[in-house]
């Protein structure tokens, strides 16, 4: 695991700011994304935060970045901004799927509070085991769920 360091920002207004943008989908593999019922990405976890606070956290639908067909929520209006710029350095590999079921060819929603960031990737799972399993072993199970993700389209 890699530290990462805090970043702070300051709002010109006091005022509540909704950040809304819509940026096109990644060009490499596929654009599948785990979302909810509502469309929202990682169950409206912000994925900013588990770079920003070590922690999983919700967003706010007051902060939303729409990109590869899910809206991703954030707790600021500066995280919005941040993951807009760059959405494929924040967003969960494998779409927010459970890595280890990737790894096991099968496609399976993962819990945002069963995470690891690994080698400047973040990784979901589905249950506490996945990610247990993935501590040690991290490389090749990266590697077999990447072979599995390249399938899909």
């Amino acid at each position: 695991m890699h530290a990462f360091s805090r970043r702070s920002f300051l709002l010109s207004s006091g005022s509540a700011l909704i950040a809304v943008a819509v940026i096109p989908p990644a060009s490499a593999g596929s654009s599948r994304v785990s979302t909810d019922a509502k469309g929202r990405a990682i169950r409206g976890y912000d994925t900013r935060a588990y770079w920003r606070e070590a922690a999983a956290e919700e967003g706010t639908d007051a902060h939303t970045v729409t990109w590869n067909g899910a809206i991703w929520r954030f707790a600021s209006p500066a995280e919005a901004e941040l993951f807009a710029s760059d959405p494929g350095a924040y967003a969960p590999r494998f779409g927010g799927f459970c890595t280890r079921a990737m790894s096991l060819k099968k496609v399976v929603d993962s819990d945002p509070t069963v995470w690891r960031i690994f080698d400047g990737g973040l990784y979901l799972f589905a249950q506490p085991r996945g990610g247990e399993k993935f501590d040690g072993n991290e490389a090749e199970m990266i590697a077999r769920a990447q072979a599995f993700w390249d399938t899909l389209d």
